[in-house]
């Protein structure tokens, strides 16, 4: 009875280990890879994000200082903030001649324009309306008192 015993609670130990060893190698090989592309394509990625970020950063009349570069599949990204609408398309016009480019999203979106500046004119109030002048006083001077008599 007890060599029975110890068989089942080697069996279940046994068990254990198995499982836990078969969840470790699957969780191994989810975790190595982010997403769906191969180790080269993601060296390949790597290498077109560096070299369109270069080539937007070395441009003589731009520089591109605020300009985001993603890299996915073949497939890049433009984000951030430019000056104009030709800045925007000299991007695109750079990040086309890089070799492995497949596709390009644009999502660069024009920098606002400042507001013009006012000359504000300090009012008093926090409605932002003007004060009305103020009301004539009827002070008693010693003079106007002398002159009523």
């Amino acid at each position: 009875m007890q060599n029975i015993k110890k068989l089942v609670a080697i069996g279940r130990i046994s068990a254990v280990i198995g499982v836990a060893a078969l969840a470790g190698c699957s969780s191994m090989t989810n975790s190595s890879s982010k997403d769906a592309r191969s180790e080269g394509r993601v060296k390949d990625d790597k290498n077109i994000t560096e070299a369109v970020e270069k080539k937007l950063k070395s441009d003589p009349v731009y520089k591109f200082e605020s300009v985001d570069v993603k890299t996915y599949g073949g497939i890049v990204q433009l984000s951030g903030f430019v000056d104009s609408q030709e800045q925007s398309r000299r991007a695109e016009e750079l990040t086309r001649s890089v070799g492995g480019v497949s596709r390009l999203m644009n999502g660069l979106a024009l920098k606002p324009q400042p507001m013009p500046t006012q000359t504000l004119v300090p009012t008093g109030q926090a409605s932002g309306e003007r004060l009305a002048p103020p009301a004539a006083t009827t002070n008693a001077s010693p003079d106007s008192s002398a002159q009523r008599q």
